[in-house]
């Protein structure tokens, strides 16, 4: 069991380790906070796309549009409930 344990966290270093693919070419988002790395990566022309990053305590929420595709990415510290709280207030927007 640990050493499943290590081959996996080994596993995971890597790929946070590497870089994301089209990260150089304007078709990916990366944002970093203390929560973890959120990466959004979108086809289209980067020269359109919107990205808004919305820092609260405890969370950060990365907006990004391209073309008519939309990701929105959460990442936060705070429990289960706090997050489906925050979602479901986030349906009326």
């Amino acid at each position: 069991m640990r050493l499943l344990l290590l081959a996996s966290g080994i596993g995971l270093m890597g790929v946070i380790a590497a870089a994301p693919a089209g990260a150089a070419d304007g078709h990916t988002t990366v944002v970093q906070d203390e929560n973890g790395t959120s990466v959004i990566t979108q086809s289209g022309d980067p020269a359109q796309a919107e990205v808004k990053i919305e820092k609260e305590p405890g969370r950060t929420t990365v907006y990004r549009r391209s073309g008519g595709n939309t990701a929105i990415v959460t990442q936060g510290s705070g429990n289960a409930q706090d997050m489906l709280d925050w979602l479901r207030k986030q349906q009326g927007r």
